[in-house]
């Protein structure tokens, strides 16, 4: 059964409310009501008006004050208001369209036109929300979406291999994760996934990178080889088929037994290794292996390395939202400038400094807010004993 929408009549007169009562019977639940006050009760107690035919002239209160005390009030401020009333005056009108009025009526009423203007309104207010509530459910979806997304990201390792990471969306849902996991008790998988563009789009890829990743649900993937791993991924997610959609991804494994560190990238930005016999005398280097993103082109090859560890270790992968800043002076940082500012100030051997990175850069903005990339960053302290 269709529920009629309820229209709240309000008009002094009860001549005036048994005509306009009249005309709206058969497709209306009509309510009356013979002053403001009265008119101020029910809106306030029933939620289910759909619109109100409001008269100005009214003794105690007229009609502009109920306008303003509806629209002053969140459970109210929505139902669109028509004014009814014998006044014509140009200047009359236009106040009430500025206190949140729809439309207009003027007396006597002409039945046709009142009729089609109260259904064009009762018909624009059932959009609105429904668009308000579509709007709603998606907000809760991209939050459950946003909290699935952290529940993927690791917990600190501890012990002689120690993990800090950040990772801050710039909107809702970002494109970005991270994450490290022991395939087995020998290797350390390390990666950092980079999806071009943000919102819900981006997030379902990035969600379905990492949980391959994660999962090791790759074919023919070897996920203690870096190159095999971009290969299987690249094989599984051409752009194409992700609404053009590509991604950026630094991947490398920790191999226990030997101390080293293979690793290969994918249109990602290098990753930054410091390295040294003990706390005070080390050396940076910069670990990528370039190339396209995955899903940019079939039958790739891609390339690994292998970099032997020392006895202290410290390495930060991160996705180019770490840098890609407009700082104070109004010039923008580059790969190069951020890679001088961790040697100058974060290559301690023995911290774990993740936090203390975000908020330098923060520092450096131009402005203080949100920043226009994903923030991502994992950061691992990998010693030798």
């Amino acid at each position: 059964m269709i529920t009629k929408p309820t229209i709240l009549v309000v008009d002094d007169t009860p001549a005036n409310l048994q005509l306009m009562s009249g005309l709206l019977q058969d497709d209306y639940k009509v309510k009356a009501a013979t002053s403001g006050e009265k008119a101020l009760k029910i809106a306030f107690t029933d939620p289910q008006l759909d619109l109100i035919l409001l008269d100005i002239m009214m003794p105690e209160m007229d009609g502009y004050e109920v306008c303003k005390r509806l629209k002053a009030d969140e459970k109210t401020n929505q139902i669109p208001i028509i004014f009814l009333t014998a006044k014509a005056e140009t200047q009359d009108e236009a106040l009430g369209l500025s206190l949140g009025a729809v439309d207009y009526i003027t007396k006597p009423v002409s039945p046709p036109i009142a009729i089609a203007r109260i259904k064009t309104h009762i018909e624009l207010y059932r959009q609105k929300r429904e668009l308000i509530e579509s709007q709603r459910l998606l907000a809760e979806e991209i939050n459950e979406a946003a909290i699935y997304i952290r529940s993927l990201l690791p917990l600190p390792l501890e012990g002689k291999v120690k993990t800090s990471w950040q990772h801050i969306p710039c909107s809702s849902l970002g494109g970005d994760a991270l994450g490290y996991h022991w395939i087995d008790e020998e290797h350390l998988g390390i990666y950092l996934v980079d999806v071009c563009g943000h919102g819900v789009g981006a997030a379902i890829l990035c969600i379905s990178a990492i949980n391959a990743i994660r999962s090791q649900s790759l074919t023919d993937t070897n996920f203690k080889s870096p190159a095999s791993v971009l290969k299987g991924l690249n094989e599984a997610f051409p752009m194409e088929h992700q609404n053009n959609k590509y991604f950026t991804i630094w991947y490398g494994v920790y191999r226990k037994k030997n101390h080293e560190l293979i690793f290969s990238s994918a249109g990602h930005p290098h990753a930054i290794l410091f390295t040294g016999s003990d706390l005070n005398n080390k050396t940076l280097q910069t670990l990528t292996s370039g190339g396209l993103a995955i899903g940019m082109m079939g039958d790739i090859i891609f390339n690994e390395t292998i970099v032997p560890l020392n006895n202290f270790n410290k390495l930060y992968v991160f996705s180019d939202g770490v840098y890609e800043i407009t700082q104070k002076d109004g010039k923008e940082m580059n790969l190069d400038d951020y890679t001088q500012l961790m040697k100058e100030y974060f290559s301690d051997l023995g911290l774990l400094e993740s936090e203390k990175v975000l908020e330098k850069i923060k520092s450096l903005k131009n402005e203080i807010g949100p920043f226009d990339d994903d923030f991502s960053l994992v950061e691992l302290i990998i010693n030798a004993t």
